[in-house]
């Protein structure tokens, strides 16, 4: 049991009273050998003074090793859930990615009031199992792309939680995801993107600014809410580049060069506007979408949404030789793994390093 001199004492430890007479809070201080501790967050002085005894108790006995770490009581789920949400927030996350994670926290915890040192790694294993078998509220059970992202959110969860020190270690450590992933969406054959096209060009043609809006995800390779954000002003040099400065990631946020075939419907959709006004107007991103579908209806070919068409941007860029990380670049992603996986299709990459490595063998640099 380690002791500390103090103002010509020695004590093992004290306590140390914070907050207001209305909301009183109180912390513990002690010394393990040379290094001081601390926990905080106890109502009252009994609390504290009943852990200072107990970590005295289990110094003097060995069930407490020298440096163990110190855990948190009285954190419950709920706590650590919008703990989490604002750690998000101070990294930068957009608002909608942040609501979307921690929908998954709560989809996967049921409990929000349980005590976080309460939660093990049974009960874990429960939850996922039970998830891997929940009927949504479409009436269908949850997909595996859905219950892994619930599993994998939990455990970042856990892992912010550690970092923390509301836990010593992760109750989902050994619970695995089952099941396997999808990565990719359908996406259109050439001859059926050209038909597509074709009939998205008469659509704005005949001055429909949703054809334009939906042609803007296959030739720029844009998300949908990238599309409806942008203003006039994002139109620049004549209407050659297109400035996305805010988007859902870091490496969201770049400049695009706009083919000659786009570039007259956006000089008409801007002319006359204001430069902080939206060049569709005000929509939400399902507008694109919804027209994407649309066309697909129009032109007689497979309906397919508009991360498709971003996929299939990815597929021909790297189909003709551009490499994965000019392609994750143009579509924003920060990692090319992320445009390998879920983006462009397999036969693409394989016919991407096909192409080079006939270069190099027959003289070319690579």
């Amino acid at each position: 049991m380690s002791r500390r001199k103090r103002n010509g004492r020695r004590d093992f430890g004290q306590i140390c009273a914070h907050g207001t007479p209305t909301d009183p809070r109180f912390s513990v201080v002690w010394w393990e050998g040379t290094r001081k501790r601390r926990k905080r967050g106890f109502t009252s002085r009994t609390d504290a003074e009943a852990h200072l005894a107990r970590v005295r108790v289990e110094l003097a006995d060995g069930t407490r090793q020298i440096g163990d770490p110190i855990v948190m009581e009285g954190v419950t789920v709920k706590d650590a859930i919008e703990a989490y949400g604002k750690h998000l927030t101070e990294k930068g996350l957009k608002p909608r990615p942040i609501t979307d994670r921690l929908y998954r926290l709560g989809k996967f915890f049921p409990d929000a009031t349980l005590a976080l040192a309460d939660v093990t790694k049974p009960m874990c294993a429960g939850y996922y199992e039970a998830l891997r078998t929940r009927v949504s509220r479409v009436g269908k059970t949850y997909s595996v792309d859905t219950h892994r992202s619930m599993l994998a959110e939990a455990r970042m969860l856990a892992k912010f939680c550690v970092s923390k020190r509301w836990l010593r270690a992760s109750p989902l450590e050994g619970v695995e995801g089952k099941g396997k992933r999808r990565h990719g969406k359908p996406q259109l054959r050439i001859d059926e993107a050209r038909r597509w096209m074709a009939k998205a060009m008469e659509l704005a043609d005949a001055g429909e600014p949703g054809a334009v809006a939906a042609m803007m995800a296959l030739l720029l390779g844009m998300r949908a809410s990238e599309i409806v954000s942008r203003v006039v002003r994002d139109l620049d040099d004549e209407g050659r580049l297109l400035w996305i400065p805010d988007s859902k990631t870091e490496a969201g946020k770049r400049t695009l060069r706009v083919p000659d075939v786009l570039r007259p419907y956006l000089q008409r959709l801007t002319m006359g506007s204001e430069p902080e006004a939206r060049i569709f107007g005000n929509h939400w991103r399902d507008w694109p979408r919804e027209w994407v579908r649309e066309i697909c209806t129009k032109a007689g070919v497979p309906l397919v949404g508009a991360h498709s068409m971003r996929g299939l941007h990815s597929t021909l860029a790297m189909d003709a030789g551009v490499t994965g990380h000019v392609v994750a670049a143009s579509l924003g992603h920060e990692r090319i793994s992320t445009t390998v996986q879920s983006y462009a299709k397999p036969e693409a990459v394989a016919g991407a390093k096909q192409g080079r490595a006939l270069k190099v063998l027959t003289g070319g640099a690579a």
